[in-house]
């Protein structure tokens, strides 16, 4: 069992899965005097990378400094242009601007002063740094005490001073899961998941959480991504059970709060889409994609992810040219009348309304859309809470997910 981190849930933020909602949670996250996630307002978080294929190394790295000033710079001004108010641009470090803590700080410090020139016009908008785990360079990787490791941590050092958040997608316990996901053998993805990883995530949200700290700075929160969105895509191919994937995403819950144990405060990462659970358990703002995500991925699950979020994410789309221009400015807009459609419903009263339809449209369709319905959100919510360590919350979650009957909710037909 691994060392119990600093704080313990026991009890549901939300009482009622009606009041799992969009735009608004418990504790609402303030990164700016003008931003305050969780609030009464959804937000677009846009997440762009480089153009396909792009070499980062030394003798490009200006070049790449040069195009992350022009993304921005665009994605800010299509902001100014249709009137957004505020967004969260995320920068997603690739592997070797992680490996080089120097080169992602450059990236970093070049989006944060596009973003100043814009605040002066009025666009407010926070950045949210996620840095690359790249401690699997060597394999089997050792997470604990590699080179790649500090260099991850230096990478956060480094980025913490131009960012509002901080974020990862960790990958401890991957090594094992890949395996086991392909077998199918559930009781060694739930110690992967439950033991191994939520093991490495304490390592990991200790340290992060402490640099946040000093740094004055959010942290956001971890994602599940290695583990469900690979099961989600390899039972998209045919190559496992679409309700194994459901319940690896399930069992992803236990792990990724294991974050918010540590001291994390959301808004947790998009592209795992275990933050409705997570919502429901410690009340933070979440950050969650679908539909507007389908330039990155495909999914059964585009308009069921929509249903609670806090921000609304495009997951990442690279750099090219469309007829409405370039892919961050057209993400974004896809994003914003998302966005103002939430929040129309939220000021008309409608919010529930808008809600159960968007859950309904997908929960027919899919297994995996069935587990982040709401019912099914609070069900699997309670059952991480009824155990204390990691690995009974695994088993927890795996087991309710299992047995759809006991959170699937009756008029669903099942």
């Amino acid at each position: 069992m691994r060392k119990r981190p600093m704080k313990s849930f026991t009890t549901l933020a939300i009482e009622h899965e009606d009041d799992l909602l969009f735009g608004t949670c418990p504790k609402p996250v303030r990164l700016t005097p003008h931003i305050v996630i969780g609030g009464g307002q959804t937000m677009p978080e846009v997440n762009y990378i480089l153009p396909y294929g792009s070499e980062v190394s030394a003798e490009t790295l200006e070049q790449v400094v040069t195009l992350y000033r022009t993304m921005a710079a665009g994605t800010l001004q299509r902001a100014l242009d249709l009137g957004v108010p505020a967004l969260i641009i995320e920068i997603e470090l690739v592997f070797e601007l992680t490996l080089n803590p120097e080169w992602g700080e450059k990236v970093v410090r070049a989006t944060r002063e596009v973003m100043g020139e814009f605040e002066a016009k009025g666009v407010h908008s926070a950045l949210r740094t996620t840095v690359a785990d790249i401690r699997d360079r060597v394999r089997p990787p050792r997470n604990r005490t590699s080179a790649e490791t500090e260099l991850m941590f230096e990478s956060f050092e480094r980025c913490a001073p131009y960012s509002d958040i901080l974020s990862i997608e960790s990958t401890g316990g991957k090594e094992v899961n890949d395996s086991a996901l392909l077998q199918c053998n559930a009781g060694d993805i739930v110690f992967a998941m439950g033991t191994l990883a939520s093991n490495d995530m304490a390592f990991l949200w200790r340290r992060i959480v402490d640099i946040c700290g000093r740094h004055g700075k959010v942290a956001g929160g971890d994602a599940a991504c290695g583990f469900a969105n690979t099961a989600m895509q390899l039972a998209h191919k045919h190559m496992v059970p679409t309700v194994l994937a459901a319940v690896v995403r399930a069992v992803g819950a236990a792990r990724s709060l294991v974050a918010l144990e540590c001291g994390a405060t959301g808004p947790d990462k998009d592209c795992a889409y275990e933050g409705p659970i997570l919502k429901a358990i410690a009340g933070i703002p979440i950050s969650m994609e679908g539909k507007s995500a389908a330039c990155a991925h495909t999914s059964p699950i585009g308009n069921v992810a929509m249903s609670c979020c806090d921000l609304w994410s495009n997951e990442s789309v690279p750099y090219a040219q469309l007829f409405g221009g370039y892919t961050p400015e057209v993400s974004l807009e896809n994003l914003w009348y998302d966005c103002k459609l939430m929040n129309q419903a939220t000021r008309s009263g409608s919010a529930l309304m808008l809600r159960n339809l968007l859950s309904e449209s997908d929960v027919h369709t899919s297994a995996e859309a069935l587990v982040l319905a709401p019912a099914s959100c609070f069900r699997i919510a309670r059952a991480i809470l009824d155990e204390y360590f990691a690995l009974g919350d695994s088993r927890a979650a795996h087991y309710t997910a299992l047995y759809a009957e006991k959170f699937i909710p009756a008029e669903y037909g099942l």
